[in-house]
């Protein structure tokens, strides 16, 4: 018998109040990529205690739980990420961050709470299952390193799933409704470091010295310049320098500067092109006032494609077991960067978007100190997870 809309509306509901609480305490416990150690915990005793069979410690501290219904049947994944970022939490709530300078301004605790969720309702629903489900929660997805490293990690050793899915909240979208993109969702996104050594000195005599915070500023303004003059117009592409460090004091001009940044595009050519020319523009102009220049790139992840005939049959799952959901078609990529393109490198899926903008408390962007989510939103989430399994 197949589960009906109010079928699973109910076992949604059913779980609805432990999830939010979940949430709410992963909210005030958030951890950084690579050290979501507690977070990890608390995921596998709840799947624990659910009789899933865990394993722990994977690429850090990722994990897989597996809901087996019959070793000869095929398998299905879903991914939730469960790493916060360095950000003070600036919300007036209860459940604010309690960690001084990290915050989970991202909506990871969603994530990790929306999937054992799912967990929850798939167990109830289990004799209606026709696949094997496995559940991974990943770290360190901010850094772009975490789903690299469970692969390494032979996260699916045993087993090879047919298909893969998540999901990420998203303030734009009202709350509820799942966001559906054919083709590319994310951009690629690179990391990179920037050291620069020059000869340090007096402020007032700079010209015993070679100014490394005047050289930094040359190679800024340089870099910027690349996507406006050296890509296509038509290939979208973002350069942006976060963070920079350098100097002592007001009178003092330092010996080194460093800073760090990403670039994001949606096309391989333009891609390239930003690698190439940044690599040129950063040691030619070091070396043109006199001094050395160190380059360090990480290739973080690809661009996220999705699967265009799994999402046209996610599309017809949601119409018919989440009606409540309104779906909306998401006319352009982000240029955010989302390592779960790594797991797609090999394994066919999608991922969506879960609106949860409400009120103005809950329309903050993502990574603002202010971030947070309509908890009511969880409920598309859980019941979408939940519906592809039992239409699998």
């Amino acid at each position: 018998m197949r589960v009906t809309v109010e079928q699973l509306a109910a076992a949604v509901d059913s779980v609805m109040a432990e999830v939010v609480k979940k949430r709410r305490y992963l909210h005030q416990h958030p951890e950084l990529s690579g050290q979501e150690k507690q977070t990890a915990r608390l995921v596998a005793a709840s799947c624990l205690e659910l009789g899933l069979n865990v394993r722990e410690g994977i690429g850090g501290h990722g994990l897989l739980a597996k809901l087996i219904i019959d070793e000869n049947k095929p398998w299905i994944a879903f991914r939730a990420d469960m790493d916060a970022l360095p950000i003070q939490d600036g919300k007036q709530r209860p459940y604010a961050s309690r960690m001084e300078g990290v915050s989970h301004s991202c909506g990871h605790d969603a994530h990790t709470s929306i999937l054992l969720g799912t967990i929850h309702v798939l167990n109830a629903l289990k004799e209606q299952l026709n696949c094997n489900i496995a559940f991974v929660f990943q770290p360190a997805e901010e850094t772009c390193e975490g789903a690299a490293a469970m692969l390494r990690d032979d996260l699916f050793d045993d087993i090879c799933p047919e298909q893969i899915y998540a999901l990420h909240v998203y303030p734009y979208l009202p709350s509820g409704s799942i966001g559906l993109r054919k083709g590319p969702m994310c951009a690629a996104a690179d990391m990179f470091d920037v050291e620069i050594q020059g000869r340090g000195g007096h402020a007032a005599r700079p010209h015993e010295c070679i100014d490394v915070i005047l050289v930094a500023s040359q190679v800024i303004q340089a870099l910027h310049h690349i996507v406006g003059r050296r890509v296509n117009p038509l290939h979208p592409a973002v350069l942006t320098i976060g963070q920079i460090h350098g100097g002592h004091a007001g009178n003092v001009i330092p010996d080194h500067i460093t800073f760090s940044g990403t670039f994001r595009s949606l096309h391989p050519e333009a891609h390239e092109e930003i690698r190439i020319r940044m690599d040129r523009i950063i040691r030619q102009t070091a070396e043109a006032w006199g001094a050395t220049a160190t380059f360090t790139l990480r290739q973080a992840t690809p661009v996220l494609m999705n699967n265009t005939k799994l999402l046209s049959q996610a599309r017809d799952t949601f119409e018919e077991l989440v009606p409540g959901a309104p779906l909306i078609d998401i006319d352009e990529a982000s240029m955010g960067g989302e390592d779960f393109a790594e797991f797609l490198r090999d394994i066919p899926g999608c991922l969506f978007r879960l609106g949860t903008g409400g009120g103005p408390e809950t329309r903050y962007p993502l990574h603002h100190p202010c971030f947070d989510i309509e908890e009511s939103s969880i409920s598309s989430g859980i019941t979408a997870f939940a519906a592809i399994a039992l239409r699998s």
